[in-house]
């Protein structure tokens, strides 16, 4: 069927070659090279150049994949909404980014499924990239991120605003009533989120735009996780920069504490994002529901 050779297609213009498509498939070579050789005989163009072992998309190529990836798309959400119907029950899927994924919307899904018992959810918690990643191919019907994204590609709206705060414990922090500053920042061993975050996307944004120059070996670990973090930073290992929403108990029983930066306060904005596939009623309603809590 078409069908299997559009996923194999697909396929071997993520990973490369036949060999790595064949191995993520769970097909032999063979069959994944006939996939490919069929869809260019139906279509009466190849899709690829060879360059070494490597298929490279041509523009026919190209075209195909835009059209596929649409499509596919279209299916995950038709199957859902079949599966709905046959089950009786709605099925949505969220992703979310850290710092919200964690700390911030944990509580809304509780009541929104309590105000919708009728309604399942599911909730991935990765990166900004890999939530829109995971967005692109249907496998979430909602994002929530803190991160940078394509305007242009997504809808979004607007979920809130948080602010990334300084962290550490009294070793870390200046002076009571000083700011944190260049000096500090340099002797503060840095414990902070990996490149591809939100969290350090805006943490170096903010750098840049204060001009605070800072020695690459003043970051000591980069950490995926921020609970991992935090047990870091109090045990005295270094501070960090991190959403005040992930902080709110350590700061309240003082485990952690918190100085102002010298150059301003830092503030982001997280956002809903989504896409022409996404199912339009739920992400309405949710959204809804989200900004009148």
């Amino acid at each position: 069927m078409l069908d299997f050779k559009i996923k194999s297609f697909l396929a071997v213009v993520e990973y490369g070659t036949l060999k790595n498509a064949s191995e993520r498939l769970g097909l032999t070579q063979p069959a994944v090279s006939q996939h490919i050789k069929g869809l260019e005989e139906y279509y009466g163009v190849p899709l690829f150049d060879h360059i070494g072992r490597r298929l490279v998309l041509n523009d026919a190529g190209r075209t195909l994949k835009d059209a596929a990836e649409r499509s596919l798309l279209l299916s995950l959400k038709a199957e859902q909404q079949m599966r709905n119907f046959i089950e009786g029950k709605k099925f949505y899927r969220l992703g979310a980014t850290l710092s919200i994924g964690e700390f911030i919307i944990p509580s809304y899904i509780g009541e929104y499924r309590q105000r919708n018992p009728s309604l399942e959810l599911s909730i991935r918690i990765e990166n900004t990239e890999s939530i829109l990643d995971l967005l692109d191919r249907g496998e979430v019907d909602l994002a929530l991120v803190e991160g940078p994204f394509n305007k242009e590609k997504y809808s979004s709206k607007l979920f809130l605003q948080d602010e990334m705060i300084y962290i550490g414990t009294a070793d870390y922090l200046p002076a009571a009533g000083t700011a944190v500053d260049e000096n500090l920042l340099n002797k503060s061993r840095l414990i902070l989120r990996e490149k591809g975050s939100g969290t350090r996307f805006y943490w170096e944004e903010y750098r840049r735009r204060n001009r605070i120059a800072l020695p690459s070996s003043s970051v000591i670990m980069e950490v995926g996780s921020l609970s991992a973090i935090k047990s870091l930073v109090e045990a005295g290992y270094g501070s960090s920069v991190m959403s005040k929403y992930a902080v709110e108990k350590e700061l309240l029983l003082g485990s952690l504490q918190t100085s102002p930066f010298k150059w301003g306060r830092l503030f982001r904005d997280m956002y809903f994002v989504y896409s022409d596939a996404s199912p339009a009623g739920f992400v309405s309603d949710f959204i809804e529901f989200a900004k009148r809590n």
